[in-house]
């Protein structure tokens, strides 16, 4: 599944959701496009920081582990 983007630059993307995860992480994003509206991934809530469990089906790829 694609997500767009706004990086923290101001261009548009559209993502896998396993690169969105990897994007988040490195603050390399600015916003996320959902359903309901773009959000604001410093200031609104997101999914990990509302600190409740989620009850919903798991959409998103499993994070990749690194090979050192």
């Amino acid at each position: 599944m694609l997500v767009r983007v706004m990086y923290e630059d101001g261009r548009f993307d559209m993502v896998r959701n396993d690169m969105l995860d990897i994007l988040v992480a490195n603050m390399k994003v600015r916003k996320i496009r959902r359903s309901s509206g773009w959000i604001d991934v410093e200031r609104d809530q997101v999914r990990h920081s509302l600190g409740i469990p989620w009850s919903g089906d798991e959409r998103r790829a499993p994070w990749p582990e690194l090979h050192v």
